[in-house]
């Protein structure tokens, strides 16, 4: 049985900014109901416990549900390294911050910078999430570097910044400068993609589903099918986001770039049948 956290009508009603990263089942996996309420969390500039925020109702368990509003609260699932956080609810910034395993899932909209620095598991955002999506940390050279992140609604502007390595699916629209200066990984974005795609783009692949404004300094060419995607798809699939027909079945239009900088980056955009 998972761990079952409710928010407090109390805290509710207080709206104050908190940090969430106690929230997070490698850090919570083998307490006890009174141990997991005694885990300090950071409230505007004071220190509360989690008992004082949320009912703990289960002992111990990998499985956490919370269930709530965590639009104030930064950094939920913050470097977790395992087990399965889900959040019944929208959540603030930096969601999955550091995250190295596992999976977390975010039945709402989540805030900017969601996923920044991620290198390994699984983020799921049911949602819209803001911008800056898979962003690298403060003070490092990269973003993403490895795992998986799926938004099932829009994306703001500057996701897959500096991206490293990993997947990023949004099956919305993107905002502008996605994917800008990714250094490898894939982007797909199902919707339509903000001006700006790719600039300074070394190595990687951006998908688009959907006509875009390309940057003069991404060279076309041509266009052909393009059936390794299909492997992508399957996984997509498999996750439950669906893929339009016309993604498996179409050519794509290959652009090159960021020519600029002598990038060898690529962005597909789906053209047509065959």
């Amino acid at each position: 049985m998972p761990t079952i956290l409710k928010m407090k009508p109390s805290a509710e009603r207080a709206r104050l900014p908190a940090d969430g990263s106690a929230l997070r089942p490698d850090r919570i996996a083998g307490l006890g109901q009174r141990e997991a309420e005694d885990l300090q969390v950071l409230v505007g500039n004071r220190r509360e416990h989690l008992g004082d925020l949320l009912e703990v109702e289960g002992d111990g368990a990998e499985e956490i549900e919370v269930e709530g509003d965590l639009s104030l609260w930064a950094r939920v699932g913050a470097g977790m390294s395992r087990g399965r956080l889900t959040v019944r609810g929208p959540v603030g910034p930096r969601a999955g911050s550091g995250m190295r395993g596992g999976t977390l899932v975010i039945e709402g909209n989540a805030g900017d910078y969601a996923g920044e620095g991620m290198c390994g598991g699984l983020l799921r955002i049911r949602g819209d999430t803001g911008s800056h999506l898979a962003a690298p940390l403060p003070g490092r050279e990269h973003g993403a570097n490895r795992g998986a992140i799926l938004v099932e609604g829009n994306a703001g502007e500057m996701a897959g910044f500096l991206m490293r390595r990993g997947t990023i699916v949004v099956a919305g629209d993107a905002g502008p400068c996605a994917g800008c200066a990714m250094l490898a990984g894939s982007l797909f974005v199902f919707g339509r993609i903000g001006p700006g795609a790719g600039a300074l783009m070394r190595r990687g692949t951006i998908v688009s589903l959907a006509p875009c404004d390309m940057l003069p300094v991404f060279l076309p060419t041509g266009r052909s099918r393009q059936p390794f995607l299909n492997l992508y798809y399957d996984l997509i699939e498999a996750a439950g986001i669906a893929v339009p027909p016309a993604a498996r079945a179409g050519s794509y239009h290959r652009h090159v770039g960021d020519a600029s900088g002598s990038g060898r980056g690529e962005i597909l955009v789906l053209g047509g049948n065959g």
